[in-house]
């Protein structure tokens, strides 16, 4: 077994058909498992484009990625999903929650696109701080606590790779440090963390880091 989780190989991402636009221009890494890896650069270079790519939620124009050794970027649309529900779960910046549903139903909604039954909802809201919210619904929690329901739902499948859009870019500073003592928790039991971010204090917790400048690895 490899001891990288994620790889990624000349990864090439071009949108457009008669105005071209270059996202990524020949990406190649490697992550370990088990590692917090910050994924860095100014808006607009490629960094959630790249997250995009290796979680599957794009296709490349060229070269592949790999997880877990196996290239993802040749599978059909129904097998992608299956990898997705197994062995990723996401974190975006602005949540993604359904609002007509409960902290708890929005968790049991990721259960569906999963085999492994994982853990349950109440028990991964117990993980992150919010036993007492699972009836709560989104327009009835705090910044921070959306983003502890985000994470508990990412970890419903119990995936090995969370892949992590700035998820505190939209927090105030006492959400982002609740937010990340939570990540920080999920990572030392084991997750690999690929985390996009602008914060250079953030970054500098990472166990690895990469710069995207010009869709370039600087």
């Amino acid at each position: 077994m490899s001891d990288f989780i994620i790889e990624t190989e000349n990864l090439e991402k071009i949108y457009g058909n008669k105005v071209k636009t270059t996202a990524l221009r020949g990406v190649s890494l490697k992550i370990p498992r088990g590692s917090f890896c910050c994924i860095i650069g100014q808006s607009g270079h490629g960094k959630s484009t790249l997250l995009q790519l290796i979680g599957g939620l794009d296709k490349p124009t060229a070269g592949r990625v790999l997880i877990a050794g196996a290239d993802i970027s040749a599978l059909s649309d129904s097998r992608l999903s299956e990898v997705r529900g197994e062995k990723i779960g996401f974190v975006f910046q602005f949540f993604n929650l359904l609002e007509n549903l409960t902290a708890k139903e929005n968790i049991q909604t990721a259960k569906m696109f999963g085999k492994n039954k994982g853990k349950d909802a109440q028990e991964l809201l117990n993980l992150v701080g919010l036993s007492d919210k699972a009836n709560s619904k989104p327009s009835e929690l705090s910044g921070g606590q959306l983003q502890r329901v985000a994470i508990a739902r990412a970890l419903a499948n119990d995936p090995p790779v969370l892949l992590m859009d700035e998820p505190t870019g939209n927090l105030d500073s006492q959400s982002e440090k609740e937010v990340m003592s939570y990540i920080s928790e999920v990572h030392k039991a084991g997750k690999t963390v690929v985390f996009v971010t602008h914060s250079n204090e953030i970054a500098s917790k990472a166990d690895l880091i990469f710069e995207i400048r010009d869709g370039l690895l600087k």
